[in-house]
């Protein structure tokens, strides 16, 4: 028996009045649809220095909690590999909740079950959101308060780069490229890392289609670039610039293209940008960093205002999807 159009009309209506209340909560947007990630509220940063690094223990080191399926975490993690900072950074992996719709921490840090938990142990965790990346000092004493460094990723991967202890010598944002960083950076992240949130979480069929026009323009600039000036964004040298661009090029077949619809032009048809993130792939332990079926797992499972069903899809290894 067919449904009568009133029903499905009624439905459609329905599920599209209650998607607006979700994609409300989950993807905040402005008066005409477009999707405006919040903004972290930074308190001054205090790093510590060398020397008091040196004469804690290795659980009383700061901790840096990731989790695998953010592309903001991501940069964190590189940063984390290249420069060799497991002796003086202790890496947490937080778990996607998506029952609770929030990060869970378990083996527990200091206690806290949820990064919630550890915000409000931080201090003052009403005015900001509980987000990873997350850096934060546990202090030397045991009734040390725990103080939060840094949640702000384009920050973060600055801090980490100049962390007072590491293992590798690698300055990722040297003076000489400064200029190009700040270039690249005010392109990458509103056109592209934001870019793609842009397209996937926008309210209406205008809002889509601008960004995604604006995604692809700076994909085309991107790939230009590295035509012409390669192999890496600045030249010569990688930098934070291409740290801060990769995770979301390598979520590309994974998440953004089939969960939210960036798919204008296959990545495929960018073949400057494929071999640059295949290199950036390759090097240091960043492979290790990279999970197809985590991301798959988290963004199709947990996103439900975009995937009601919350079927899983399968796909290729992250290393087949790369290298071939």
């Amino acid at each position: 028996m067919a449904i009568p159009p009133i029903f499905v009309k009624a439905a459609r209506d329905i599920w599209s009045f209650e998607w607006k209340i979700l994609m409300n909560g989950l993807a905040p947007s402005d008066s005409n649809g477009n999707y405006k990630r919040p903004i972290n509220i930074q308190q001054q940063i205090q790093i510590p220095t060398k020397e008091d690094l040196k004469n804690r223990a290795s659980n009383q080191m700061p901790g840096l909690i990731i989790g695998r399926s953010c592309p903001w975490a991501h940069r964190a993690w590189i940063i984390h590999e290249i420069k060799g900072l497991k002796k003086s950074i202790n890496l947490h992996i937080a778990q996607v909740d998506k029952e609770g719709g929030r990060w869970r921490l378990d083996p527990p840090i200091k206690g806290c079950k949820t990064l919630q938990e550890l915000y409000q142990k931080c201090g003052n965790y009403q005015s900001r959101r509980a987000t990873v990346p997350m850096l934060f000092d546990p202090g030397k004493e045991p009734e040390s308060k725990l103080r939060l460094i840094n949640n702000e990723s384009a920050e973060l991967v600055e801090i980490l780069n100049n962390w007072p202890i590491y293992d590798q010598e690698i300055d990722l944002n040297p003076s000489k490229y400064k200029k190009e960083i700040i270039n690249w950076q005010n392109l990458i992240q509103e056109n592209i890392n934001n870019g793609v949130y842009k397209c996937g979480f926008a309210r209406n069929q205008k809002a889509y289609e601008k960004a995604s026009k604006d995604l692809f323009s700076a994909l085309n600039t991107i790939e230009e670039s590295l035509h012409s000036c390669g192999p890496w964004l600045c030249g010569k040298d990688l930098t934070i610039a291409d740290i801060r661009l990769f995770p979301t090029l390598i979520r590309w077949e994974s998440v953004y293209e089939p969960l939210f619809k960036c798919s204008k032009r296959p990545i495929q048809s960018f073949p400057n940008i494929i071999k640059w993130r295949k290199t950036i792939f390759n090097l240091y332990n960043i492979k290790k960093t990279c999970d197809a079926d985590a991301w798959r797992k988290d963004y199709f499972g947990a996103l439900f205002p975009l995937n009601p069903s919350s079927i899983i899809p399968k796909g290729e290894s992250i290393s087949k999807i790369v290298n071939q």
